[in-house]
């Protein structure tokens, strides 16, 4: 009997205590949040990294205007990119969440350069044309 009356006062102390307090109300307030988004500097288109694509993927650029491109990694997930130009003209470093690479394609000749990374075994590709408009 007094096992009984010991389990019991065992089973109320815990619910009792589990019970007692719950979360402040601090907790269940959502997080506050604030996104700053600055335009980009004059002369600097800005691919973001999103979702495993590029947004834009297909730019068209002018030299004489926006001769630089800036990659920013934007994706929700935890994943790397690293951005690099098929025939070698370019490679960004490892790209992290928050990080961006740029790249000045007035130091080439106008062109199309298609670029690319990989997300898993998927090669996830992209194109900057820099030729004149006809």
């Amino acid at each position: 009997m007094r096992f009984r009356w010991l389990i019991v006062a065992a089973v109320f102390a815990l619910v009792a205590t589990a019970c007692s307090s719950g979360p402040s109300s601090d907790g269940l307030r959502p997080p506050t949040t604030t996104t700053t988004t600055e335009p980009p500097p004059e002369g600097v288109i800005v691919v973001i990294i999103n979702n495993g694509a590029f947004r834009p993927s297909n730019l068209d650029v002018d030299l004489d205007e926006t001769p630089i491109v800036r990659w920013l990694h934007d994706d929700t997930a935890d994943r790397e990119y690293v951005v690099e130009a098929r025939n070698g003209e370019f490679m960004s470093p490892p790209l992290n969440n928050g990080d961006s690479f740029e790249f000045d394609f007035s130091t080439l000749e106008p062109g199309i350069y298609r670029y690319f990374s990989f997300l898993g075994l998927t090669r996830v590709p992209g194109t900057v044309d820099t030729r004149p408009e006809q």
